[in-house]
């Protein structure tokens, strides 16, 4: 069986950077690149990222439409929003449990649903991401954005399951250890046979650029 249609979505300084050396919530791109991040969400079913993006940030993007007076008001349909961690370390304080959305927990925990009100679904890691996003795509999730952090990001990288890379380059040289793909410890190296074409690139305000790359 197939898998989702899986495209990373983020915003990277020069150096690939994702966050500032301090680290926290933080978002590098502009207002432009607020709404491409906007438009790119809305076209997805679901959305997953680590528990240390949502360490950082303690909530997540709300997709939002303009009304009749141009004013950003919240959509009542936002993707699904999975959470990847082994850890059962939650803070039930965090924004990101009252926001409006459905949320899934990713996991190689074997934790009771039950025990975990904050989910909705408690799903189990089979092994591989390419199993686990088959079972994804049989509860009917077929396109999947991929928002951080840089361990799991790596872990689709090198089981190469990504289809699409859409990025904001911000041209700022920021520093720091907040890569969006993680050094690696070994001298493993990534497949350098796997290309990518542009499928378009679109210049956003303070000389920002939007590429949206293809997997070939």
């Amino acid at each position: 069986m197939s898998i989702p249609r899986v495209t990373i979505v983020i915003a990277s300084s020069l150096d690939g950077r994702i966050a500032f050396p301090e680290g926290g919530e933080s978002h590098l791109g502009s207002e432009e690149d607020r709404k491409m991040l906007n438009q790119n969400l809305s076209l997805v079913d679901a959305t997953i990222f680590g528990l240390g993006t949502l360490k950082a940030h303690q909530s997540t993007y709300l997709i939002k439409n303009l009304n009749k007076n141009n004013e950003a008001k919240i959509s009542k349909s936002q993707p699904i929003s999975i959470v990847a961690s082994n850890s059962m370390k939650f803070n039930s304080a965090w924004k990101y449990f009252r926001q409006p959305i459905r949320r899934w927990l990713i996991s190689s925990s074997k934790v009771d649903n039950l025990s975990n009100n904050d989910f909705e679904k408690k799903l189990f890691f089979e092994n591989s991401w390419e199993k686990t996003l088959i079972s994804l795509k049989k509860k009917g999730i077929n396109n999947l954005a991929l928002l951080g952090g840089a361990k799991l990001i790596n872990s689709f990288i090198k089981e190469d399951l990504i289809t699409d890379i859409k990025i904001t380059i911000i041209p700022r040289i920021i520093g720091g250890r907040y890569t969006w793909i993680a050094p690696e410890q070994s001298n493993e190296i990534f497949n350098l046979k796997r290309l990518w074409e542009i499928k378009s690139i679109k210049n956003l305000m303070n000389n920002e650029i939007h590429v949206h790359y293809k997997k070939i």
